[in-house]
């Protein structure tokens, strides 16, 4: 039996840019750096508010859309502001 649900990843890392956020229903389009990843990858998700800058922790899914490419698709969005910028390179630095 095959399982076609999309399988579950904790993205981590820094917003760079708040492309989109709507105030109203709380979606939003980051550009995050995220740990293990070289480029930066495009966040689909709803925050009440949201900054760049501000440290973002997301379980979701990664998904294809049709106009946008590849993208991340949080369930929920868990921001926190960096404690320090040293703290969150040691983290951002490639293993």
């Amino acid at each position: 039996m095959t399982n076609n649900a999309p399988e579950t990843e904790v993205l981590a890392g820094l917003v760079e840019r708040v492309t989109f956020h709507s105030q109203e229903s709380g979606f939003c389009v980051l550009r995050v750096k995220a740990r293990g990843h070289r480029d930066l990858i495009t966040t689909v998700g709803h925050a009440a508010m949201i900054s760049a800058g501000e440290w973002v922790t997301a379980p979701g899914e990664w998904i294809n859309d049709r106009t946008h490419g590849l993208q991340f698709r949080a369930r929920f969005l868990k921001t926190s502001a960096p404690t320090s910028p040293a703290s969150h390179a040691s983290m951002m630095s490639p293993s």
